[in-house]
């Protein structure tokens, strides 16, 4: 098939590889210093955010597009329409329900599942009026990508900077603010072939630092659960998907679990980033990718065979006191436990060089995947951590 990328985003290359090694042809259009040009068929520069800047690239190919997809978050409905003016199939979903948190808790909360969101916020007096008594509160963009502009708020005091931060980056200028969830932080991998048709493919384990920003460091699958609790966040997943109208597609569904249960944070209509895919079809067999290209043009597929009994990342950051130093080096990647474990080492920057403590995804340093069985994972995640805390969310 020859499927379109309307929108490719950061680090999308293990996406682009996997289209093209089940035998598509594959083109994507976005800006162009994130399209790895090597890695697709065809290309063009494009407006992620105009659907008429879209459209005219994807015409310009001089043939008809079999499918649509989009991996970058802020482009997901402008995608859609492109498919549909196209005449072609994307994914299916209500547009606004996995793009606006306002939208997507309003209707959680209207059919009674749980949500933490207090309201939306168009001023700070409105962000101080839902937030008034119910400290720690968590201050969003209702509308933008991954954890940017996200802040935990824990007195009056940080109110207004949180809001002017997380309102500069959305683009309605409206802010969410949520209660404060205390428990283990996971996500959940599924597709839905069809509508009422969802499997759950994989639940993550995702490791974050501490409050204020709580940027995700790393992820483990598949993750560590008893079975009630992977059932419970299986089914919750399930329920928010047939509750926000999902159609066919995948999504990447995030929750904090308390005693009381699931508590959904928030739910993309798109793959997960943060090499989620690349572990989930190492542990798993399957492929997300290919899942929801699947799901799109009305097909199904199996999972492959997996590669190792568990797999990891782990995000390199900086603490804004530390000159940053490489984990990774000749000496310790030669001997176990690094050694038969470690399938991608990079790094985004140079030793020495004192980084600030992470506020989003774009003070990540570098990454290092990690497979192998369980026990050999979690020990070569220790040695890059160093003795330092893991933090979970609880």
């Amino acid at each position: 098939m020859r499927v379109l990328i309307a929108g490719l985003g950061d680090n999308k290359e293990f996406g682009l590889k996997s289209l093209q090694a089940a035998g598509h042809f594959v083109g994507v259009i976005d800006l162009p210093h994130r399209i790895p040009v090597n890695l697709c068929d065809w290309w063009r520069a494009g407006d992620r955010f105009s659907v008429d800047s879209m459209l005219e690239a994807a015409n310009s190919a001089g043939f008809t597009w079999d499918a649509v997809l989009c991996w970058e978050e802020l482009s997901t409905d402008i995608a859609r329409e492109v498919a549909r003016k196209l005449g072609v199939p994307g994914t299916r979903m209500p547009a606004g329900h996995f793009r606006d948190k306002g939208l997507m808790h309003g209707r959680l909360r209207e059919l009674g599942l749980p949500t933490p969101q207090l309201g939306v916020a168009r001023t700070p007096r409105e962000c101080e009026r839902l937030a008034e008594g119910r400290f720690p509160v968590v201050v969003k963009p209702t509308d933008y990508g991954g954890s940017g502009g996200v802040q935990v708020v824990l007195g009056p005091g940080g109110l207004a900077g949180a809001f002017a931060s997380a309102a500069a980056l959305s683009a309605s200028g409206r802010v969410a603010v949520d209660r404060y969830v205390r428990g283990p932080e996971y996500s959940v991998e599924a597709v839905t072939w069809a509508p009422g048709d969802t499997q759950v493919l994989a639940v993550t384990e995702k490791h974050l630092t501490r409050p204020p920003y709580c940027v995700e460091l790393g992820h483990v699958v598949p993750a560590a659960l008893p079975d009630e609790d992977r059932e419970a966040l299986a089914a919750a997943t399930v329920a928010a998907l047939d509750a926000l109208g999902m159609e066919a597609g995948v999504c990447h569904a995030e929750f904090r679990l308390t005693g009381e249960g699931p508590v959904l944070m928030e739910i993309a209509g798109r793959p997960a980033g943060g090499q989620i895919p690349r572990l989930v079809e190492l542990a798993t067999g399957w492929n997300l990718n290919l899942a929801e290209l699947a799901a799109v043009v009305g097909e199904r597929t199996r999972p492959g065979t997996p590669e190792a009994e568990c797999a990891a990342v782990r995000c390199f950051v900086g603490d804004g006191e530390t000159p940053f130093r490489h984990p990774v080096t000749v000496e310790n990647a030669s001997r176990p436990p690094l050694l038969g474990t470690l399938r991608e080492l990079r790094y985004f920057t140079g030793e020495g060089t004192v980084h600030r403590v992470p506020r989003g995804p774009e003070d990540r340093l570098g990454h290092a995947i990690l497979a192998g069985s369980r026990t050999e994972v979690l020990t070569a995640l220790a040695a890059l951590d160093q003795g330092a805390e893991v933090y979970r969310g609880d």
